[in-house]
């Protein structure tokens, strides 16, 4: 994970990382989370950012641990949650296990295993699953691969609408080569030049027996049509764009 790399997005967080807490329609992830709430548990944000989920976890739980690779990141989440006391934060990658904390009750980790390299992403699953107590539960969000490919159909059908060709409602796509090809098929959409990895749902049931995490169940986290395009027009509604939220338990 690049630590310099976030600790340069912390300058303008909000500007360059979509809010899934702000955006989320029908407030999914905040159901989930507090679903599992009990006073008397411990609670974990692996991947925390600013902190957009942790007065929600803080109100949720008995203690809550905080941890992000930047150090600026974690400086801006202790300002958002000045006040707030029951809150630990820690510095760690999370590909890494030394500095993370044991026992957690419950574990919430919102788009931040989408890098491209699968390894790194196993090792911050195993790390979230080391962590987590026996009966534990994880809340997980992740970009979702058919939303990308949705996505890309609604524009397509937006420019044939607009009264384009088929060939010119394909101009979007025509500098894809081989290299995009092999890259979709391992679920990595380019994000503003950026390889960014995107999840199949049966992709997430299968992906954790290995980790002693068992699927519970798997929703859709939607979205506006806005978050995905500049001026979307009015007739594009639903189906909405959307995140997998999964939740697992430790086994």
């Amino acid at each position: 994970m690049d630590e310099k790399y976030w600790d340069t997005v912390a300058l303008d967080y909000d500007g360059e990382i979509f809010s899934s807490v702000a955006n989320d329609r029908n407030d999914v992830i905040v159901s989930a989370i507090t679903r599992f709430s009990r006073k008397n548990a411990v609670a974990c944000d692996f991947g925390c950012g600013v902190g957009k989920f942790l007065p929600v976890l803080a109100s949720s739980f008995r203690h809550i641990h905080a941890i992000d690779i930047s150090d600026r990141l974690l400086a801006q989440a202790r300002s958002n949650c000045t006040g707030i006391e029951n809150i630990t934060y820690y510095k760690n990658d999370l590909s890494k296990t030394a500095k993370s904390p044991k026992d957690i009750d419950f574990a919430l980790c919102v788009n931040v295993a989408i890098m491209a390299s699968s390894n790194i992403r196993a090792d911050i699953f195993k790390t979230i699953s080391k962590c987590l107590r026996k009966n534990g539960h994880l809340v997980l969000v992740v970009p979702s691969l058919e939303s990308a490919l949705l996505a890309d159909y609604r524009l397509l059908q937006w420019n044939r609408k607009a009264g384009l060709s088929e060939a010119e409602a394909l101009w979007e796509f025509e500098d894809l080569d081989e290299d995009d090809n092999l890259s979709i098929r391992q679920g990595l959409v380019d994000i503003n030049g950026t390889a960014t990895k995107h999840y199949l749902k049966e992709e997430l049931a299968a992906m954790f027996g290995d980790l002693a995490l068992e699927i519970v169940t798997i929703e859709k986290v939607q979205y506006a049509w806005d978050t995905e395009f500049d001026q979307p027009p009015k007739w594009m509604e639903a189906p909405y764009p959307w995140d997998w939220l999964a939740i697992l338990k430790k086994v």
